[in-house]
């Protein structure tokens, strides 16, 4: 049997570059590629944790581009959702660096279940261009792993920092986009409308509690002590003439470069 040599891939007798099959060749990959994308589906869907997603309706169109800011901004009602996360409490990546380092998330959302999960909300995505993706600035709270928290503690919220398609040590088997690989930080209180702190609307927990701790805040059901009335003649006194008075009088130097002391 003649074998032909030009268009067959044997050791030491390639003749061009089309001569052999290229495993990395994506056309002939559709197969393999849905297996992987199925994986990380069930991947996530049974070690992963429900969340509680809410959109971030910032719109350019309404923004103050020169600041920056949109007073009018909500967020969406609250969906459920499930991925995967990988959480660093006290994280301590700036520690070494002086600065307090709150908690941070790494966390794994398969495309096709957040675009199923959120295409119907159309009022939001219309002004976002139509792409219904995670993006900075969204919140999520671990609404399951900190529903039985002692002292009625609310689950923690985090912020979305940083959103990836691709990183291909971690997500892009066989060159293939099947997960969103998003990072966030820990979200303190804020009274932006739509983010429900302190509450127990829609089936999600909160408290009134400041502090994670009792020693510094106040746990539920506690109440605040009436502020002391100001005392008589508190108007009499100037911390600028005590400080001239007593500590040292900085009008005697030249320090008007930055601002005068008093």
């Amino acid at each position: 049997m003649s074998i032909d040599y030009d268009n067959n891939c044997y050791p030491g007798v390639v003749q061009d570059d089309e001569a052999c099959w290229r495993f990395t060749d994506k056309s002939v990959q559709q197969s393999e590629r849905v297996l992987f994308s199925n994986w990380w589906r069930e991947l996530i869907n049974q070690y992963g944790v429900k969340i509680e997603y809410f959109v971030n309706t910032f719109n350019v169109l309404s923004a103050d581009n020169i600041y920056g800011e949109q007073p009018t901004k909500t967020f969406a009602p609250p969906r459920d959702l499930i991925m995967a996360v990988n959480l660093n409490d006290n994280a301590i990546t700036l520690s070494k660096y002086g600065f307090l380092s709150d908690d941070e998330i790494t966390a794994y959302i398969h495309i096709s279940s957040f675009q199923a999960k959120f295409e119907t909300l159309s009022s939001v995505y219309d002004t976002q261009y139509s792409i219904v993706e995670p993006k900075a600035g969204d919140i999520f709270q671990l609404s399951e792993f900190g529903d039985d928290r002692p002292a009625d503690r609310q689950p923690k919220y985090f912020e979305v920092t940083e959103k990836l398609d691709e990183d291909i040590a971690q997500i892009n088997n066989l060159a293939g986009h099947y997960v969103f690989l998003i990072k966030a930080k820990r979200y303190d209180y804020s009274f932006e409308p739509g983010i429900p702190f302190n509450s127990l609307s829609e089936g999600i927990s909160g408290n009134q509690q400041i502090y994670e701790d009792a020693f510094a805040g106040r746990l539920s059901g506690g109440a605040n002590t009436e502020t002391e009335p100001k005392k008589d003649g508190y108007d009499e006194y100037s911390a600028d003439q005590t400080s001239i008075d007593e500590v040292f009088d900085m009008r005697v130097n030249d320090t008007d470069v930055y601002g005068d002391y008093y």
